[in-house]
């Protein structure tokens, strides 16, 4: 006999971990929380080692995942031109991507919700979502490092925004903090522990009796029978029922479930030999910010990685970016600038019906190579290195020197904020329901009809929040 459910949530990141756990605060609903990854069912008595490896001790440029390939979905880009490849690192365990990225924690912007709106998302501007945002900051410890603690290379950087023209900003989930400022950047930690969902959102769940975690547990496809979502059926077999399910899995996991359950362009699922149960545009209009990491030489007591990474940003007009030490012994910094904006010309297809297969993933990053869209944040950089923030501090060359047709194709990558896969208004609706398919929702970064101006993180546990209240019907 099949175990019943009330909830099925399949992925446990960003969003999934914020939904189930909601949801189980009412006793009367039973929930099932699944994961491909596996769980750490004793980590607030016995910290995985991961916990340690935060943004003192080796988080790295890319974060914490870049260390821990065995926690990582090991997604790889379709090829760009000339034949690159980008690894697209994904958290694979209980927490998801939460538990492995740099930790950085900002709300949108509120201009990105009347774009969602102007898109057809009716009930997501930025007064129907700030109320979920203030939600999640009841939840989640939101700190910034003080100055004394930075690293050399980030004192620069923001004086060196500062000598530019850039304001200073204490507050960077301020409604004003957006274009022409610089300042700490806000993280979700608490001693030193990046608070993604496993330990905040499952961890204050887990020991309720209608809240279960499965780990460990690769979810094949929804269950569509007649046109409504029954249950679920996980790769080895093992199949669960439930009144509601809601897909979970990210931009790149969530369209491969529903793909795999026959929902998506019909003729791409036939030629797999899916049969079809719902003819939408799943997987199509996946965007990014394109990232780009500018080199530049600097004393090697100026490039130490001494002391917590990613503690500072500046906003410009249509891009962020921020320092990054990279080698103190060649003495080495960088300076990241990403894109705000990306045309929704990437997709997400599966290579065969087997939920074990690798995903074929589009970034489309040819295209931005060469759009001119870092035009302007080249110039940014190249205007840096002249000030005497930077220069007065022997920081420069490289990059600085180099013209940007030849920096571009090397080394153009992403800034692991995927969305837009199962948009609102083409996949699903503005109550997260999939189009034409009763009781089955998705809730994650893949229903952004837009990308947002910074960082997903916030922005999903918010759409966590928003997806579990639509669920209970509040």
């Amino acid at each position: 006999m099949k175990r019943r459910y009330d909830v099925i949530v399949c992925g446990a990141g960003s969003s999934g971990g914020v939904v189930a756990s909601r949801l189980s605060d009412d006793a009367a609903l039973t929930v099932l929380l699944l994961d491909a990854g596996p769980d750490f069912p004793d980590e607030a008595e016995s910290q995985p080692a991961f916990y340690v490896l935060g943004n003192l001790l080796g988080g790295g440029f890319a974060g914490v995942g870049a260390a821990i390939p065995e926690l990582d979905w090991g997604y790889w880009s379709e090829p760009l031109p000339g034949g690159r490849r980008i690894h697209l690192k994904r958290g694979r365990l209980v927490g998801g991507t939460s538990m492995i990225n740099a930790g950085i924690f900002v709300r949108g912007r509120p201009g990105d919700f009347a774009e969602w709106v102007e898109l057809g998302a009716t009930g997501w501007g930025w007064d129907d979502v700030r109320p979920f945002y203030e939600r999640v900051e009841e939840e989640i410890t939101i700190r910034t490092y003080p100055r004394e603690q930075w690293q050399p290379f980030s004192h620069a950087f923001e004086e060196a925004y500062v000598e530019l023209g850039y304001r200073l900003v204490d507050e960077a989930n301020a409604p004003d903090a957006w274009t022409g400022v610089v300042g700490p950047w806000p993280q979700n930690r608490r001693n030193e522990i990046k608070l993604g969902t496993l330990p905040s959102y499952v961890r204050r769940a887990r020991r309720r009796p209608n809240f279960d975690v499965r780990g460990d547990a690769l979810v094949d496809r929804v269950v569509v029978k007649d046109g409504r979502a029954t249950g679920v059926l996980l790769a080895s077999g093992e199949e669960f029922e439930a009144d509601e399910i809601v897909v979970c899995g990210g931009a790149y996991g969530s369209p491969s479930i529903l793909l795999r359950s026959g929902i998506g362009p019909a003729a791409d699922l036939e030629g797999l030999g899916i049969a079809p149960v719902a003819d939408l545009p799943v997987g199509s209009g996946l965007r990014d910010h394109p990232q780009c990491l500018f080199l530049l030489k600097a004393p090697p007591q100026l490039a130490t990685l001494v002391g917590p990474s990613f503690t500072v940003v500046a906003r410009g007009d249509g891009w962020f970016s921020f320092p990054v030490a990279l080698d103190e012994e060649e003495g080495v910094v960088g300076v990241a600038m990403a894109l705000n904006r990306q045309e929704p010309n990437g997709w997400v297809r599966l290579t065969s019906p087997d939920a074990a297969a690798p995903l074929a993933i589009h970034t489309a990053f040819g295209d931005v190579i060469g759009s001119g869209g870092f035009d302007g944040p080249f110039d940014v950089f190249r205007r840096l290195a002249g000030t005497s923030a930077f220069a007065g501090r022997s920081i420069g060359g490289l990059d600085a020197d180099a013209a940007l047709e030849q920096i571009l194709p090397e080394r153009l990558g992403h800034a692991f904020h995927p969305s837009s896969t199962c948009a609102i208004g083409r996949v699903v609706d503005s109550q997260l329901r999939v189009y034409g398919i009763d009781r089955l929702r998705v809730a994650d970064a893949s229903v952004f009809p837009e990308n947002i101006s910074n960082n997903l993180n916030f922005t999903c546990y918010m759409v966590g929040e928003r997806a579990a209240a639509l669920v209970a019907g509040r």
